[in-house]
């Protein structure tokens, strides 16, 4: 039998052996349904992408909301301040909010876009209340309150920063209230649980108030409620350590300028456009600058109370003329050049925010590449 199927098996040419081994033919029916089942699948796929990547936006979006109150808090924006800066990122349609509170040219972008000089979204009186508010978050203006030299002066939502002294691991939490039997605060969470500390813990707890100052105190936990450990409870401390904040951040140059004394009946019969040209001039050069004032090093010596008129760059590499009071002067010794503390007199919010730039864009260049 095996020699017969051999036989036949030779009988049979490549094309006949293929025929037979080639499946059926499908039917249109067949190819349509195969068709479907693709474009179904395909359709499916992209459905499911649409949604996820709707999800992560969603989330992306209540978090940086979330930041943006969060940060609120820790820069002691005042309630008025908030609801400016929500009606900015309603109009501009911002939605990443937080970028306001931690980009300086997202700020001033946002500002000049809705200007009265643009689309007038905001008036001139809208965008000057901004800056201000912009100036807080970014320059650090001081509030002349009360510091706090214990945590029972603590208020309620005061933002802390814990770091556990055993892993240095950081954590924030918010002021319940100050009690009695000590510092009450809001547990933080780690991964959406909450984190559980040890009676006994030690932390470095840092706070920042109405941008004045820093304050860092050592504590210890007492205790955290029992169940689901909602509060924990920290030894007050009585000596906190305070680190005084000038009005102004000041950052740090070396801005070669032109210095004219002058006096305050030249400054009020002539005005600022004559004084470089009728006046003898001092050379100079600024070591540091805020937005408050500078500090001119010069190798003669001006008396404190004098008025003079400075010459600053700007940021488009113009000039920008100031008034300025000097109020102190100081010998340095390694040079033998004289240090004076100058306070700017009379100055134009356009000015000021010219100033701000001309710290910032200095402020910039300091900073290590890439970030």
């Amino acid at each position: 039998m095996f020699a017969s199927v051999l036989l036949a098996a030779q009988q049979l040419d490549y094309h006949t052996l293929l025929t037979y081994l080639r499946p059926p033919k499908p039917s249109a029916a067949t190819l349509w349904w195969m068709l479907a089942a693709i474009i179904g699948a395909v359709c499916a796929f992209s459905a499911f992408e649409l949604i996820s990547r709707r999800i992560r936006t969603a989330r992306i979006m209540q978090k940086s909301r979330d930041d943006f109150s969060r940060l609120a808090l820790v820069f002691q924006l005042a309630p008025e301040e908030v609801k400016q800066l929500k009606t900015l990122v309603k109009l501009g349609q911002i939605k990443h909010p937080d970028r306001l509170l931690v980009s300086f040219e997202f700020f001033n972008s946002r500002l000049e876009e809705m200007g009265p000089n643009a689309s007038r979204q905001l008036t001139e009186s809208d965008v000057q209340e901004l800056r201000i508010i912009r100036n807080k978050i970014f320059f650090g203006e001081r509030m002349k309150l009360p510091p706090v030299r214990t945590t029972r002066d603590l208020k309620t939502n005061q933002w802390l920063h814990l770091k556990r002294q055993s892993d240095g691991k950081v954590f924030m939490a918010p002021v319940v209230e100050a009690a009695p039997t000590g510092l009450l605060a809001v547990t933080p969470k780690a991964q959406g649980k909450y984190v559980h500390f040890e009676p006994g813990e030690k932390f470095n707890i840092y706070f920042w108030r109405d941008r004045d100052a820093s304050y860092h105190f050592e504590s210890q936990v007492i205790s955290q409620s029992g169940g689901r450990q909602l509060i924990t409870r920290f030894e007050h401390v009585d000596d906190i350590e305070r680190n005084q904040r000038r009005q102004y951040h000041r950052v740090d140059t070396n801005i070669p300028v032109t210095v004219i004394p002058v006096t305050r009946e030249e400054l009020e019969g002539s005005g600022p456009k004559k004084l470089k040209w009728d006046q003898p001039s001092l050379s100079g050069h600024v070591i540091n600058l805020s937005g408050a004032g500078l500090a001119l090093a010069m190798r003669l010596p001006l008396k404190a109370n004098d008025l003079v008129y400075i010459e600053l760059p700007a940021e488009d590499d113009g000039c920008l003329p100031v008034i300025a009071k000097i109020l102190a002067v100081n010998r340095r010794g390694t040079t033998g050049e004289f240090i004076m503390n100058v306070e700017f007199a009379g100055m134009s919010p356009d000015t000021h925010e010219k100033i701000f730039r001309l710290i910032y864009s200095k402020a910039k260049q300091k900073l290590p590449a890439g970030v």
